[in-house]
């Protein structure tokens, strides 16, 4: 059946116009994603969607796409799965529709791009793969929505930048991340709850990112900020965690036997895998019942233990700043091992006498302290 689309036109100066197309229940949204230019808003009234038919429900390949919900209390606007589809929202350039591999989008290569997305008021749910994925965008912004039960990530922003994630609730992943950023630069996950997942949060082979007032309870792991080899970017570095809550993550490994993070023990708030100038700040590391923070050489902490020949990444997490955090009720508070790492620091964390395995916590000195 046609959409039954109802297109509004506002004008927004003499020279330009602005489309805003309603969506109303059993119209198809993917419909009016085509039929929209460059710009437009697309607002989508309460009610379940589904788009069979397809490997994923929507995809955007146009700048400047805002897809709204116009979610009320207790009529929520839900794009569903349907039978074999494996992610809910893309967005991406349009070479970049097919990849082998998500992780390694053509247009990280190609250097094509995406300008302006925004994601508001949805919630996507019941995806095999990924809730929403974008690749190549910048200036983009997910806000207020929900995403949960889908396979390996509820949201997967890569190789993108100048975005911002927040007030979002994302939940029940079962072999990778509720909110992921990979191989991105400068974006801020502010104001988020991560539960259930095999890892809460994740920043991967990205610069400048900033995750601070997020809450990620009950996953196996609450947050992982590592460098990874294979990847189009090679360096983890000049991130922020702040402010967080990384507590009580003691769910059981779900990841299937053989993924990359089957091997993760449950129980542990953060892992810091050999990245470098990481200031992690005023967190809240409680109740992990392996232990409460990593700070460990890629070779250790990699699933496996060992470092393969011809490493295309520095495995050592050098200049990470580790201060003023408070750990409470974990088995350990601290793994440090931090082989050729170098100026790595800890100060001002509580309690004073942390329960620490491995080499002894260096002080912070100077402005490494602050």
């Amino acid at each position: 059946m046609l959409a039954k689309v109802l297109i509004f036109v506002l004008a927004t100066t003499p020279l330009a116009r602005a489309r805003t197309i309603i969506v109303h229940p059993n119209d198809s949204i993917q419909a009016a994603i085509d039929a929209a230019p460059a710009g437009a808003t697309i607002r989508v009234e309460p009610g379940v969607y589904q788009e069979p038919g397809t490997p994923r429900a929507l995809t955007v390949t146009k700048d400047r796409i805002r897809l709204i919900g116009a979610a009320q209390p207790g009529r929520p606007v839900v794009l569903a799965a349907s039978a074999g589809q494996t992610e809910g929202i893309w967005v991406s350039p349009d070479d970049s529709l097919a990849p082998a591999d998500v992780e390694l989008p053509p247009c990280g290569v190609s250097g094509r791009r995406l300008q302006g997305f925004e994601l508001r008021g949805f919630t996507v749910q019941g995806f095999g793969d990924i809730g929403v994925y974008l690749t190549c965008v910048d200036a983009f912004r997910i806000t207020r929505d929900v995403v949960t039960d889908n396979g390996r990530y509820a949201i997967f922003p890569v190789r993108s930048s100048r975005g911002r994630i927040t007030r979002t609730m994302t939940a029940r992943t079962r072999s990778d991340a509720c909110l992921y950023t990979g191989q991105d630069e400068r974006i801020i996950v502010d104001d988020n709850q991560a539960s259930d997942c095999e890892i809460g949060l994740q920043i991967e082979n990205s610069r400048h990112v900033r995750f601070t007032r997020n809450t990620a309870s009950r996953n196996t792991v609450g947050m992982v900020v590592d460098v990874i080899d294979g990847r189009q970017v090679k360096v983890e570095s000049d991130n922020v965690v702040t402010n967080n809550v990384l507590s009580d993550n003691n769910r059981t490994n779900t990841a299937p036997p053989g993924y990359e993070t089957s091997k993760l023990p449950p129980g542990i708030g953060l892992v810091m895998d050999g990245p470098d100038d990481t200031f992690v700040a005023r967190n809240q590391i409680t109740g992990n019942a392996f232990v409460g923070m990593t700070l460990v050489d890629f070779c250790i902490g990699e699933p496996g233990g060992v470092c393969a020949a011809g490493l295309d990444i520095d495995p050592n997490p050098d200049g990470n700043r580790v201060v003023q955090n408070r750990f409470q009720g974990n088995a350990t508070d601290v793994i440090y091992i931090p082989a050729g790492g170098q100026r790595n620091c800890f100060a001002r964390n509580e309690p004073t006498d942390l329960k620490v395995a491995g080499s002894m916590l260096p002080a912070c000195r100077g402005r490494g302290g602050r």
